[in-house]
Formats: structure tokens, C-alpha cells, sequence
């Protein structure tokens, strides 16, 4: 049974922008606050801008997160929202997990 559920979760994590845990934990933290700017990513996941930009923009190609400039009263800030189909994929890993503790 626990055969299964390792090869359920390797199937999972064998999307594009799931393979790698950046992307997954950008995921997490998304679905954990729904929407962050991509200062507070950056600053939580102290990656290079480019390399931030990146891994939100495969996310992006995978319809897990939108970004969308918005006006503050700090000036334009790019902010990073988890879609629906990201909500879903995280539901689904964390599903997966569950199975994996021991009774």
C-alpha cells in the first residue's frame, strides 16, 4: 500500500513546476498567505531577482499563480496570488503526504 502512495507522489511531483522545491515552497508560502509581493518572496526565499522571476513565471505558464502590478502608497509593486488550480495542486500534495505517515 505504501508502494502505491510513494509512486502516486512521484507521479505528482513529476510536473514541470512541481520537480523543484522552490517553486514548490513558493506554492506553500502562496497557499499558506494567498498573495505575497515579490519583495516578501524574494526576501523569504533569498533568491537572485532573475532567479525569483524565473521560477514564478513557470508557475505561471502552469496557471498555478497570476502576478499583477499594482499601485501602493510605496510605489508599483508586483504581486504574486495563488490561482484556484494552485490551491487544488497543494490540496493534492499535501493529500499525498498525509498518506505517507505511519499508522
Amino acid at each position: 500500500m505504501s508502494e502505491d502512495r510513494i509512486k502516486d507522489l512521484i507521479q505528482f511531483l513529476n510536473n514541470r513546476a512541481l520537480n523543484n522545491s522552490v517553486r514548490l515552497a513558493i506554492l506553500l508560502a502562496l497557499y499558506t498567505f494567498t498573495e505575497m509581493t515579490f519583495s516578501e518572496l524574494l526576501e523569504y526565499s533569498r533568491l537572485q531577482k532573475s532567479s525569483l522571476a524565473m521560477h514564478i513565471q513557470v508557475l505561471e505558464e502552469e496557471g498555478f499563480v497570476v502576478s499583477q502590478k499594482k499601485f501602493t502608497i510605496n510605489g508599483v509593486r508586483t504581486f504574486i496570488k495563488i490561482t484556484d488550480k494552485g490551491k487544488e495542486v497543494i490540496k493534492e500534495y499535501l493529500r499525498l503526504l498525509e498518506g505517507l505517515k505511519e499508522k
